[in-house]
């Protein structure tokens, strides 16, 4: 464990972009929290981004809440937990609608393809709902912000497996989406298009159907739209580059239950297929052994026994002193069951990986993760710090 901790922290210090994914509810913003928090100890400028949508990582840094823009966590903050950070950290929460603006603020060719773009009633709930669209912003977001050089390191925070899986292909599916004969035929100049020659006549033809109101819409949308094609292949080029490269890698972060070991085993296989790096599987909530198998075993009334005039034991009479010793064997017999199971989940899971991936465990913990300094119990357990 001590030696795949190391490793894994030589890993963080050696890459500037790391990717938390996983299932839901398994912990990845904290993850990606503690992730930063270490890289900031260790004398990074880091920034975390989020774009779950629970918005659960300002309470764990303890700040009010993430905006669209960088916001520091005061260094005060760390040394009340006896910390001293040699570099800085910052965190904030993606905005899908200002991320998208910039795109086309960037690569539309005039001022009037800009105005028309933006103010098209499809584009805006494009930018802000169709399927896909946080996944591709959040992607753009990383590789403007990666590009911009402020940050030694940068920790993303992604949604749930299924919508992360969008995430890593969301670059790819915008180019073929655009090379698609569907979409050449709708914007492409030309007899045989939709804004061809033959335009109004298939529009008056399609309002009959549709209204005329959504077909001028989708008409300027695409006239408009078209003219970012070739930029937005460019830059998703750009971005899947950038997250197959040497400076980027992958942390899977799974819980030690069949079903979430399932699908971080999928997630592996579907990152290795599409050659990029997995750094390392971080299982959180895992329940330890803490009672050794042959004390479990032990007679309630040797419990009893040993607990003698504890505090444990003020005020109760004999049968209750010992059916409070039963009860508290039963707990502990039902806490070992599901560290049994646990650890054979584990087990399964490095049965299937690479012996060199580091697979880190974090304790069960009685209590959420709000705070800087239960983020750092997480860091300890996570680094061997």
């Amino acid at each position: 464990m001590q030696a795949r901790s190391q490793d894994f922290a030589a890993l963080v210090k050696s890459r500037q972009v790391i990717v938390c994914v996983g299932s839901g509810g398994v912990g990845k913003t904290t993850t990606s929290a503690v992730i930063g928090l270490h890289a900031a100890l260790e004398g990074k400028r880091v920034l975390v981004l989020t774009i779950d949508p629970a918005k659960r990582l300002a309470n764990s840094l303890g700040i009010q809440a993430i905006g669209s823009d960088p916001s520091p966590i005061p260094l005060e903050r760390f040394e009340e937990i006896g910390l001293s950070p040699k570099g800085t950290m910052h965190a904030m929460m993606l905005d899908m609608k200002h991320s998208f603006d910039s795109l086309v603020q960037q690569h539309a060719p005039d001022e009037d393809s800009k105005r028309n773009i933006l103010q098209n009633k499809l584009y805006q709930y494009f930018s802000t709902s169709l399927a896909g669209t946080q996944e591709y912003a959040a992607a753009e977001k990383l590789y403007e912000l990666y590009m911009q050089g402020d940050y030694d390191l940068i920790v993303l925070d992604t949604p749930p497996t299924s919508h992360a899986l969008d995430f890593l292909e969301a670059p790819n599916r915008l180019v073929e989406a655009i090379n698609s004969r569907a979409m050449q035929f709708l914007y492409k100049p030309g007899r045989a298009s939709l804004l061809g020659v033959g335009t109004g006549y298939v529009i008056k033809t399609l309002s009959k159907f549709t209204g005329s109101e959504l077909i001028n819409e989708l008409s300027g949308f695409l006239k408009a739209f078209s003219t970012l094609f070739k930029g937005f292949q460019e830059r998703a080029a750009k971005v899947r580059e950038l997250l197959t490269s040497d400076v980027s890698t992958f942390c899977v972060v799974t819980a030690p239950n069949a079903g979430n070991i399932d699908e971080a085993l999928y997630f592996y296989e579907k990152l290795g297929g599409d050659h990029t790096r997995v750094g390392a599987f971080i299982t959180n909530r895992v329940h330890p052994s803490w009672v050794p198998h042959e004390e479990l075993a032990m007679p309630s009334m040797r419990i009893s026994a040993a607990l003698g005039d504890t505090m444990l034991m003020e005020g109760l009479d004999a049968s209750e002193q010992k059916q409070f010793a039963k009860n508290i064997r039963n707990n502990a017999s039902d806490f070992q069951v599901l560290a049994d199971l646990d650890r054979e989940s584990i087990q399964r899971l490095a049965d299937k990986l690479p012996k060199e991936l580091p697979i880190l465990q974090v304790p069960y913990f009685s209590h959420d993760i709000h705070s800087l300094r239960g983020l750092n119990h997480v860091r300890k357990a996570i680094f061997q710090d």
